[in-house]
């Protein structure tokens, strides 16, 4: 298969990333969240908001808050930015409330988020920042109105993890909530690295924010993102 150019789609997202030569640290750790907002999350999503809120709280209070980085994504059939990679900081309360509804468009939104933290992980190095980079995929459903086809994700993640020292720097996460959905399918087919099945309930949705608070610290120790 040949190699893929992740320039070659463009779905003009502005991101607005964080200005590299600004960064007062060696080492960051860069957090990109891709958030299911389709009408079926509605169910949830109070629990989503308030777990995900204590999250970033938590975070801005811990020890690794001076090197993370979080870029928040929200995606139905429609990809919208809420920011790119910003200090944990200036991560305002989230409400993801406000764009419920519509289909799924999981792959779109899984290439638009790995494109740009890809790019700015460059950009981070280019300026002598080093960075290790999560990706976090939450959805409740599988693909339904991409542009995208998952082997365009999967190709760029095994190019990515051909470099070695990127089998330490990079991992990706897949939480698949509910069961109306394949959601091994879906991490088969775009190579996600890890996948996490929960139930809808608050519980487990406070459980699934907690694993990624821990993996976070785990990777900022240098070590690899648990299991789940």
């Amino acid at each position: 298969m040949e190699k893929i150019n992740i320039n070659d789609l463009n779905f003009n997202l502005d991101f607005g990333n964080f200005n590299p030569d600004e960064i007062e640290v060696d080492e960051t750790i860069n957090a990109v969240f891709l958030i299911d907002v389709s009408g079926s999350v509605a169910a949830y999503v109070q629990d989503l908001n308030l777990a995900f809120n204590e999250f970033t709280e938590s975070m801005q209070k811990s020890h690794i808050a001076d090197k993370l980085l979080v870029s928040i994504i929200e995606f139905n059939h429609v990809i919208n930015v809420i920011n790119g990679f910003m200090p944990v900081e200036n991560i305002k309360t989230m409400d993801f409330s406000k764009k419920i509804g519509g289909m799924t468009a999981l792959y779109d939104a899984v290439y638009a988020g790995l494109k740009n933290a890809l790019d700015y992980r460059n950009n981070l190095e280019n300026s002598g920042v080093e960075t290790k980079t999560i990706l976090y995929v939450i959805t409740d459903g599988g693909d339904n109105s991409s542009q995208t086809a998952p082997h365009v994700v999967k190709k760029i993640i095994s190019d990515l993890k051909k470099d070695e020292r990127n089998m330490f720097s990079f991992s990706s996460v897949l939480f698949g909530i509910g069961n109306e959905a394949d959601f091994r399918q879906a991490q088969q087919e775009m190579g996600i690295e890890h996948l996490a099945q929960i139930g809808i309930s608050g519980e487990e949705i406070k459980k699934m924010i907690g694993f990624i608070s821990q993996s976070i610290s785990s990777v900022s120790a240098g070590k690899s993102v648990p299991a789940f």
